[in-house]
Order: C-alpha cells, then sequence, then structure tokens
C-alpha cells in the first residue's frame, strides 16, 4: 500500500475500503426503510347493495292448540285429537273428554237410525259419529224455530238413507243436548263451532269443509 510522506497511508490508498463502507452503508439503509415502510393491501371490491336483508327464519309452523282457530279455510276451534280407540262402557265412564261436546278420544261402535234424533246422545256415540266423518249439530234450548232452521240446513246435506250416510260419513245430525256451554255447537272430528244464534252462512261453511273430510278423521 503506497503510503503518504508522514508515513501514513494515503487518501487513494483508502478508496477501496471507503467505497465497500458506502455500499454496506446504503444497503443498511435501504433494508431498514423497506422493514419500517407500511405494507399496502388492496381493499375488496364494494358488494353492491340492493337493499335492507331479509332474516330468515329457522323456526317451524305454528301447530294449532287447543282452544285456537287456524284459519279461515279451516273454521271451528280446534282441539288436539285423544285418538280412536273403541272402549266398553264401564272403562269410558272414567274418560274425560278435551271439549264440550267431544270432538274425538275413545268411543263404542255405536250408530243411530235418525239423522233427527229427539233425545241427547252420549259423548261417546258423538265420537263415533265423528270419527266416520259427519258433523253434529246440537243445541240447548227449547226453541222450535231455531230446531226447525237447523234441521233445513242439515236435510240439504242429508241426501242418503240414514244408514248408509252415517256410516259413510255424509250425515248431518240433529240433536238436544242440554249440556252445552251455547245455545248451538257444530262439531266434526277435532273442530268445535259455538253460536248463539242461527248463522246460516257460518253452518254451511262448517259443514262444507269437515263433512266426509277423511284426513280429518285420521288424525
Amino acid at each position: 500500500m503506497a503510503a503518504s510522506p508522514s508515513g501514513k497511508p494515503s487518501l487513494v490508498a483508502k478508496w477501496p475500503l471507503i467505497l465497500v463502507l458506502f455500499i454496506l452503508a446504503t444497503f443498511f439503509v435501504y433494508v431498514g426503510h423497506q422493514k419500517t415502510a407500511p405494507t399496502s393491501v388492496p381493499e375488496p371490491a364494494a358488494t353492491p347493495q340492493t337493499g335492507p336483508a331479509t332474516p330468515v327464519s329457522t323456526s317451524s309452523p305454528l301447530s294449532p292448540t287447543a282452544g285456537q282457530t287456524a284459519d279461515a279455510d279451516h273454521p271451528g276451534v280446534f282441539y288436539p285429537s285423544q285418538g280412536h280407540d273403541h272402549w266398553d262402557l264401564t272403562r269410558l265412564q272414567g274418560f274425560r273428554y278435551n271439549s264440550n261436546p267431544p270432538t274425538s278420544g275413545p268411543h263404542m261402535e255405536q250408530f243411530i237410525d235418525s239423522y233427527f234424533p229427539p233425545s241427547a246422545l252420549p259423548a261417546y256415540i258423538q265420537v263415533h259419529l265423528l270419527e266416520h266423518g259427519n258433523v253434529l249439530i246440537q243445541y240447548n234450548c227449547a226453541c222450535p224455530e231455531t230446531v226447525s232452521s237447523l234441521k233445513k240446513i242439515a236435510g240439504s246435506f242429508d241426501t242418503y238413507d240414514p244408514s248408509l250416510g252415517l256410516e259413510e260419513g255424509k250425515g248431518v245430525i240433529v240433536a238436544p243436548n242440554p249440556g252445552l256451554p251455547n245455545k248451538i255447537v257444530l262439531s266434526a272430528w277435532t273442530r268445535l263451532l259455538p253460536m248463539d244464534a242461527v248463522d246460516e252462512t257460518a253452518i254451511k261453511k262448517f259443514i262444507t269443509v269437515w263433512l266426509g273430510n277423511n284426513q280429518n278423521t285420521h288424525q
């Protein structure tokens, strides 16, 4: 290495060392800048808004419960089925139906021979008639005009002999019942329609929907 007159290395002799140090310094500055510089992350593309989100319901439709009217197409108050069992009279005497008059439950296999019986029907016979798809109209009054109107309505549906019509579930029965909570009560399998005056439109609607309704009586 060349020396200056003073005996120390000259600046020219130090030049390679200075160049190396400069290169190293530049490298470290560059690396430090890269570590501290913020990283740019592209933003996700915006999703077009088409309106407020509609919540998704995960609950099941409500099933009818006792005392609940389903809808206009299913007239009458719904009572859960108590089954179709056939019991003897001794066993039936201790059973409580879930509606008055009854709309389902254990009963005896016994028919009547008229659409217009003169006396009240036992509950276990009422249920048997309903099980076959018939409709009962029962009244709790000394009201000959009302009874006459009810029989007239029922008669428009009773086009078969009772022995056939009641077996096939095509009969509308009108009968007295002093134990009713209302003046008039229509009943079908699992359905009741109480009223305190003759409503011909409502009565015919109830009969039309439930008379001979096999799907209903299989519940």
